[in-house]
């Protein structure tokens, strides 16, 4: 016979004669049992340190009972025991189980087959518990240790668990959270919302709009400060949906992260201003609003003139100085709403909405001229003076997009270079050119 499966019993009876009524009783080899008899408890736990004991008979006689039981629940948790008694007394069986046993029973009357049921199941009750007991420390183990904060509501709202990194996240400690309404962490413009949504996710035990399975929306702390959060509900397995528990994650940082690369993505890293792919997404956008409130639009193309010579005579780096200053030059006299972005090199793009081709001339050369009126320190003595060309296009018609019109702008850009920089031109035959100054050319 497998001596692995057999149950290992330490019986506590310091009466000989029920001690021998129950060794009687699980005698039978069909029981596969092994008994060993302890007079007292102090005696039994001494040599629990040598002998495997997979279950403890104890009598109730025992002195002190219960705090023996609570006792032997603390050193050995993983050790059922079952309670035997001379009287059938249903206050001291509860009292018993109450303290840890896992049963109790009456010694006159007992049976081997019974017995042994009654002990195996205690055993198999016993390791259930282990382990439910085991699942508990690791979740709160996980709960503790968790990073995002873990938020438990009742069917009123009331928060009625909390984490430390909820703590930490919202500025609260759990005593100031636990029994508020869920609102003390919500924005209040928020929280008619969040509530409808918690009562419809647990009514349904289906995502809402506003709570689906991972859902970004604000929290506030204590201080009154709104952040970004991440929100995920979990699964609700309670016939009337509560309690609800929601992990909430701090993206503060992540958001700043996606910004950063957003701006690094759509930003010219020289001037601040659009990048080329960024100006065309924007203006197309821009020129579709314009479009269905039958509004004009325009836009202007113009770079430089002899910019290279500024680069070949001063360097790359006064080169880059002198492209952002322009930048920054036109972009003080756009309005809001105006778009401008680089194109590459010395190259620039605007778009003018809500323009049409009068306005867009006479914006080009208010541009025009502040290019020409700058005097940029190059030398210690010396200053660099620039002109810039234009061309100027109309959008028109509901199928012209952004590239077509900055097509017809680069086209009148290159006539105002041919025809001497520093001037306008416009791809409308319907608008002069505005005639080239005579501020001299850079460098």
């Amino acid at each position: 016979m497998d001596q692995s499966c057999r149950i290992h019993i330490f019986l506590i009876e310091d009466d000989q004669t029920d001690a021998d009524r129950i060794q009687s009783v699980l005698q039978s080899p069909q029981f596969n049992l092994t008994l060993t008899r302890f007079g007292t408890l102090d005696a039994a736990l001494l040599a629990f340190a040598s002998t495997r004991c997979d279950l403890l008979l104890l009598d109730r006689a025992a002195p002190r009972l219960d705090p023996a039981l609570r006792h032997l629940g603390s050193v050995h948790p993983d050790l059922p025991v079952i309670v035997l008694s001379t009287r059938d007394d249903e206050d001291a069986a509860m009292a018993a189980v109450s303290a840890g046993a896992q049963d109790y029973l009456v010694k006159n009357g007992l049976d081997g087959h019974g017995l042994v049921r009654t002990i195996r199941y205690a055993i198999a009750r016993k390791q259930l518990e282990d382990r439910l007991r085991r699942s508990e420390r690791r979740l709160y183990s996980i709960i503790t240790m968790a990073q995002d904060a873990i938020i438990s509501v009742d069917r009123e709202h009331r928060i009625v668990l909390v984490n430390p990194a909820a703590e930490r996240i919202f500025g609260y400690t759990a005593a100031e959270m636990l029994g508020q309404p869920l609102d003390l962490l919500l924005p209040e413009r928020l929280r008619t919302t969040v509530s409808s949504s918690l009562d419809a996710y647990a009514a349904r035990g289906l995502a809402t709009p506003l709570l689906d399975s991972r859902r970004e929306m604000l929290g506030q702390t204590r201080g009154g400060r709104e952040f970004p959060v991440e929100v995920s509900l979990s699964p609700d397995i309670r016939p009337d949906g509560f309690p609800v528990t929601a992990i909430v994650r701090d993206i503060t940082e992540r958001r700043r992260f996606e910004d950063e690369l957003r701006q690094l993505a759509t930003t010219d890293a020289l001037t601040g201003l659009f990048n080329r792919r960024a100006f065309l997404d924007n203006a197309q956008q821009v020129v579709g609003r314009c479009r269905r409130h039958h509004r004009p639009s325009c836009v202007l193309m113009f770079d430089i003139d002899h910019f290279k010579l500024v680069n070949d005579t001063y360097g790359h780096a006064e080169g880059d100085r002198v492209l952002a200053l322009v930048a920054d030059t036109c972009r003080r006299l756009l309005r809001n709403g105006d778009l401008i972005g680089r194109l590459g090199g010395e190259e620039f793009a605007i778009l003018l909405p809500k323009s049409g081709m009068d306005a867009a001339m006479a914006a080009a050369e208010r541009l025009r001229l502040a290019v020409a009126a700058l005097a940029i320190p190059i030398l210690r003595d010396q200053t660099l003076s620039l002109t810039a060309s234009f061309g100027v296009a109309p959008i028109r018609g509901q199928e012209a997009g952004i590239e077509q019109a900055l097509s017809q702008a680069d086209t009148a850009l290159y006539r105002a270079k041919t025809d001497g920089r520093n001037r306008i031109m416009a791809a409308d035959a319907d608008h002069s050119p505005f005639p080239a100054a005579t501020t001299p050319t850079a460098a």
